[in-house]
């Protein structure tokens, strides 16, 4: 898995999925578009450089609901060391504390090889080892929301190039690995979170909180936010000069009006 195969077709050359392909990734960009539009300061895009030549990108994408409910999500790219070979074009692995990640596609990532190793600790043991029969029955490696929209802002926003990871990026050392790592949110806390504000946000809602309960899940989404804004870049690198990519709404909406060509009708198939 390549990131620029990812973002043209996870499933492979020749799969039944490609008749879907081109609608699924046409919502996911009108989602990338509306991000950019509304939360484009919300993104950032953080290049760790390791030793051996590995890259690692740590991505920053906020939830639709971020007015609501103010979650970003994690997003990891490991790109592979292979000289001469275009960055887009390395073997990468991924990860995301996104809930749909998780739940729909975090089984059959594992299964092919395609997670980060070091990162599956943060994930939950039942989410690696149960096969998702309801959400991805037939296991497929589809587009994945956080994922495509973190891959989709590294490329279309030149965040690949050296002239960006020579400006923003960082040797990564045992203790920086782990001082990032660490400020990955629980997906689990992220659900408690989602779901707390969603709650908050729809006055008949069925589930009655009690007062406890409802303490608790304010502490947390507290805590969550203060937790964000202390992991952020310091102050004038993230405001001024920050790991942001150039990629804006307008100039994504752009690239994907120049990128529609006419589809060709599909022939039916004998039988």
């Amino acid at each position: 898995m390549t990131l620029q195969k990812y973002i043209s077709n996870p499933t492979g050359k020749g799969s039944a999925y490609v008749a879907n392909r081109a609608a699924i990734k046409g919502g996911l960009n009108m989602t990338f578009i509306k991000l950019l539009r509304n939360y484009r300061k919300q993104f950032y895009a953080m290049p760790f450089v390791y030793g051996n030549g590995d890259l690692l990108f740590y991505v920053k994408v906020p939830s639709e609901k971020y007015d609501i409910n103010k979650i970003s999500y994690d997003v990891c790219f490991l790109f592979k060391y292979e000289k001469e070979v275009e960055r887009k074009n390395r073997q990468i692995f991924m990860y995301s504390n996104s809930p749909s990640f998780i739940f729909t596609y975090c089984y059959t990532y594992n299964v092919h090889g395609f997670l980060i190793d070091k990162l599956k600790s943060k994930l939950p043991n039942l989410a690696l080892t149960k096969a998702p029969d309801i959400r991805n029955p037939i296991q497929s490696l589809g587009y994945e929301k956080s994922t495509y929209i973190a891959a989709r802002y590294l490329l279309d926003g030149n965040c690949l190039t050296d002239a960006y990871i020579n400006r923003y990026g960082k040797t990564m050392t045992p203790q920086l690995e782990s001082s990032t790592f660490s400020k990955i949110a629980d997906p689990e806390l992220l659900v408690a979170i989602y779901q707390h504000a969603e709650y908050k946000a729809r006055k008949n809602h069925r589930t009655v909180l009690t007062a406890n309960e409802r303490s608790k899940r304010d502490k947390q989404a507290s805590d969550y936010v203060q937790q964000q804004k202390a992991n952020k870049p310091k102050e004038g690198f993230i405001v001024h000069k920050s790991p942001r990519s150039i990629i804006t709404a307008r100039k994504a909406q752009k690239a994907f009006n120049n990128a529609k060509t006419p589809m060709k009708p599909i022939k039916p198939r004998k039988v």
